[in-house]
């Protein structure tokens, strides 16, 4: 019989020093519905099950612990777990180091998603934007300010909340094409503020034109990476380079001071989106893989 008893993720989930999105406990929880995630807790570790439409969201993560713990006896219990379910020991969104570690003690036939990775970023670098290769980013920045000279920006209290809320909503109104993936994050966003003093986010609101023009919403992955979990702007002020500005803002403040990286999460494989989070020129992407025994 499996030691796992299997539930859905609550808040206050224990993380680890992993630079990886997915096992950030505030993902862990908020997108428990987009990919059916399931966790069981056993000796001080955090197992992860996820069974999502895709085969790269189907299987088991790599155990998360906060102290060091025996992966080979862990992963007996996962085999143990699959054996029961009558399916094959399979794994998904495991970075290099954790398909090299699992590597030691079983023979898996890896695959990668391209839009799995997650792209890391100097947070001095988003800062600054100096260097060529920063200098559009940078003339965004400037050019809102020439447009919104009293602009600013402000950390993200509760009181502030439904400013952020609204700059959700008119995100919403704006991108909502019937695409469910767009609803699902609208969701992520409101359940984030609903649970904003148990959940552990931080996060900011530009104001412009006497109105909310964008938010951003981070937590602590690491001691040395925060999580960009959302970012928004409404399409009046997008246009005039109000994501540069935020972006530029929250790096920059008195809450990310003490970070290295930052996080920027997934691409998802949408040619958009992959296009933003390259401009930015990250310092790294953290590749992710999934798989199964090879003789399967």
């Amino acid at each position: 019989m499996s030691k796992l008893n299997w539930h859905t993720p609550y808040i206050g989930l224990p993380g680890d020093c992993f630079l990886g999105s997915d096992t950030s406990p505030v993902n862990i929880y908020l997108l428990r519905e987009k990919y059916n995630i399931e966790v069981a807790e056993f000796e001080g570790i955090v197992f992860r099950r996820y069974n999502g439409s895709n085969i790269n969201r189907r299987g088991y993560g790599f155990p998360i612990s906060p102290a060091p713990f025996d992966l080979n006896g862990a992963l007996n219990i996962l085999e143990e777990d699959s054996l029961e379910r009558g399916e094959v020991l399979s794994f998904c969104l495991c970075d290099e180091k954790q398909v090299k570690a699992i590597d030691k003690f079983r023979t898996i036939d890896w695959k990668s998603f391209g839009g799995d990775g997650d792209y890391i970023y100097s947070r001095e670098s988003l800062s600054r934007l100096s260097g060529k290769k920063l200098h559009r980013k940078k003339n965004h920045v400037n050019r809102f300010m020439r447009i919104y000279p009293e602009a600013q920006y402000l950390p993200l209290t509760p009181e502030r909340l439904p400013d952020a809320l609204k700059i959700a909503e008119l995100w919403l109104v704006e991108h909502d094409d019937g695409d469910i993936s767009v609803q699902r994050e609208f969701q992520s966003i409101k359940e984030a503020a609903e649970n904003w003093d148990k959940i552990g986010m931080s996060g900011g609101v530009l104001y412009a034109d006497g109105e909310p023009a964008a938010m951003t919403m981070f937590s602590v992955l690491s001691p040395q990476c925060l999580d960009v979990h959302f970012e928004k702007a409404t399409d009046k002020f997008a246009a005039d380079g109000a994501f540069a500005v935020v972006n530029q803002c929250m790096v920059s403040s008195k809450e990310a001071a003490n970070y290295i990286y930052i996080n920027r999460e997934e691409d998802m494989g949408i040619p958009g989106l992959q296009k933003a989070k390259e401009s930015y020129q990250p310092d790294f992407k953290l590749k992710k893989y999934y798989g199964k025994p090879a003789d399967m």
